[in-house]
């Protein structure tokens, strides 16, 4: 009788399991599928403009793209100081939401 629960533990586990798994890559799916349009840096909004005013001894990348996300716009440029690089995350309003390193 035992052996009967540990078998049905084991199965209720791995059930459990791989419906996880597929939550996650419909999730998945749904990020890929946003469109990212591509503009240049003189395009942005005059916010976005002047946020980058503190990244004055920085490069920034002259290409510049963009997602929609709920009901503003993303823009994701680049920077680089030296060897080091990154991506800045600024939303229409001017402000820094985020930095991406590469580093996932």
């Amino acid at each position: 009788m035992k052996v009967f629960r540990v078998i049905i533990m084991l199965f209720v586990f791995a059930l459990f399991s791989v419906q996880g798994g597929f939550a996650q890559e419909r999730q998945e799916r749904q990020e890929s599928k946003k469109e990212v349009y591509k503009t240049t840096k003189e395009k942005t909004p005059v916010k976005v403009k002047e946020s980058l005013k503190d990244y004055s001894n920085y490069k920034i990348a002259n290409e510049v793209t963009y997602v929609n996300k709920k009901d503003t716009k993303v823009y994701k440029f680049k920077v680089e100081k030296g060897s080091w690089s990154h991506y800045l995350l600024i939303n229409e309003k001017g402000k820094i939401i985020g930095i991406e390193t590469g580093e996932h």
